[in-house]
């Protein structure tokens, strides 16, 4: 048995956000960089990855974003609005790296019809934290009502 995710309308400074453990493979490096048209070999080739000073074939900056958007949509919900997401790549995310990402709430704030949470977010690979960052996202208020834009 799991435990249930905390629940984010009720989160409070020091929560964690869970995140999500990723095999990064080589055909999920290509398949995103075909996605986002993004054919530069560092992401697809490892000789190519190795040549550019990274161990490997790595992951663009679109695969990291997603990984971190995921990461807050899974725990905040469909409903909630993503108005921030900001980070800095710090290590190389290669083939064959089993990637965590996670977080934590730095603040909850009240809006009219939103409760507003920030949170710290980060990625983990084998060799290091590999991604840093920060994201804010508003949550309707529980009464249900439509908060204004």
């Amino acid at each position: 048995m799991t435990a249930a995710a905390p629940d984010p309308t009720r989160a409070a400074a020091g929560d964690p956000v869970p995140g999500l453990a990723v095999e990064l493979t080589l055909q999920r490096l290509a398949m995103e960089a075909a996605a986002n048209r993004d054919f530069n070999l560092i992401h697809l080739q490892p000789e190519a990855g190795r040549a550019s000073g990274a161990p490997s074939a790595y992951a663009n900056t679109t695969f990291v974003e997603t990984l971190l958007e995921l990461t807050l949509r899974q725990w905040a919900g469909l409903d909630a609005r993503i108005r921030e997401l900001s980070f800095a790549m710090r290590d190389f995310n290669c083939a064959g790296d089993r990637l965590r990402s996670g977080g934590a709430v730095t603040a909850v704030a009240a809006e009219e019809g939103w409760t507003v949470v920030t949170a710290d977010l980060w990625i983990d690979g084998p060799r290091s934290r590999t991604v840093t960052g920060q994201g804010v996202v508003a949550l309707p208020d529980a009464s249900g009502a439509e908060p204004a834009a």
